[in-house]
């Protein structure tokens, strides 16, 4: 016969004192298990190289026109904001693919960073659209471990 006390099977047949112990003890492990296997899954997620700072920019809207007047600029024309929000998520996704190969070495990596950024249309856009631009990749490229600065 087994009682379930607070989410806790406890023998009947405990005295007070023990089934106390017991409970406290049963229920302590479970909550260690239940943040072990917590943790666990956010150790598996980021070692599929999940890269939290790219997931991020790739979900939000780097361009809106709020985010232009703290930068004391009028936005830019509809078209451009567009234009510069499909680069950004182009230029994200193959961050993405180079962060997640693990078979690339660090040097490889930022061999590779480099030519994405070269391949950027800078000519595209006026020079305050292209300091946006950097300033919105340079999170995610130094979220692998790269001084964006040096790149841009």
């Amino acid at each position: 016969n087994r009682n379930f006390t607070a989410g806790c099977f406890v023998p009947q047949h405990f005295k007070p004192a023990i089934k106390s112990h017991y409970l406290g003890v049963s229920c302590l492990m479970k909550r260690v298990s239940l943040f072990v296997t917590t943790l666990l899954i956010s150790f598996f997620i980021h070692a599929q190289g999940g890269n939290v700072k790219i997931d991020e920019l790739l979900q939000k809207e780097n361009y809106a026109k709020e985010l232009w007047e703290p930068r004391g600029l009028i936005p830019s024309p509809d078209d451009v904001i567009k234009e510069l929000e499909i680069v950004t998520k182009s230029f994200l996704k193959s961050l993405r693919v180079i962060d997640q190969d693990s078979t690339i070495d660090k040097a490889a990596k930022l061999k590779m960073i480099n030519q994405l950024v070269d391949e950027l249309p800078w000519i595209d856009f006026d020079t305050e659209e292209k300091e946006f631009l950097a300033d919105v990749l340079a999170p995610a490229i130094e979220s692998m471990g790269f001084n964006p600065w040096t790149i841009f």
